[in-house]
């Protein structure tokens, strides 16, 4: 792998984990008192301070960096619900590998950053037709990563990643209908183009 394409999934991973505290922090799944302004991108961002949480986010990229990598991560998806997983949204970051740009430049790689920092802008004004969460509701998130296969039972095996919980879905439930609002234009590198948005199911 190149110097360049390690930057561009290094920089694919932080924007996944800016936008997963992103989400945590405007949909109110934990206190304001564990996020953190830190710049990124020269725009503030609110960042999580909870070790549980950031255990459970790092772990999650870890194995999606791999996936990346070997361009078998299909979507990464953040599923907040209720009690007994009744689902309310879905964040879902869709990748599709190949036929792109290359980035083989600094000038291109800052293009690409710039186009990071703007929907990082745009979020708050496109995340406001979203209806609020319940309240008084236990509402809880998971992240999932959907894979090939033989990707999952190769990570499945790899010992770094021995405590993640790796799960195979065994049926989707399409039945649930959903609405969809884009979060941002598709970004792209030279190895994968990424669109992010935001699925309510028609429970909420």
């Amino acid at each position: 792998m190149t110097a360049t394409e390690k930057r561009e999934i290094d920089v694919i991973i932080e924007m996944m984990e800016i936008y997963i505290n992103s989400i945590l922090y405007k949909r109110k799944l934990y206190p304001e008192a564990i996020f953190r302004i830190r710049k990124a991108y020269n725009i503030p961002v609110y960042i999580s301070i909870y070790t549980a949480l950031n255990d459970y986010i790092a772990k999650t990229l870890k194995a999606a960096r791999d996936l990346i990598r070997n361009g078998k991560m299909r979507r990464l998806e953040v599923i907040i619900f209720q009690e007994q997983e009744t689902p309310m949204e879905s964040y879902v970051f869709d990748l599709k590998y190949g036929g792109y740009a290359s980035m083989q430049n600094d000038e291109n790689m800052s293009a690409f950053e710039e186009e990071l920092r703007k929907s990082l802008l745009s979020l708050d004004a496109r995340m406001k037709d979203l209806k609020n969460l319940p309240e008084n509701a236990d509402m809880k998130f998971k992240i999932v990563l959907h894979t090939t296969k033989l990707a999952y039972v190769k990570l499945g095996n790899d010992p770094r990643l021995q405590s993640f919980p790796f799960v195979q879905q065994t049926a989707v439930h399409e039945a649930d209908e959903k609405s969809k609002i884009e979060l941002l234009p598709v970004l792209q590198t030279s190895r994968v183009g990424i669109n992010v948005f935001v699925e309510k199911y028609s429970a909420v």
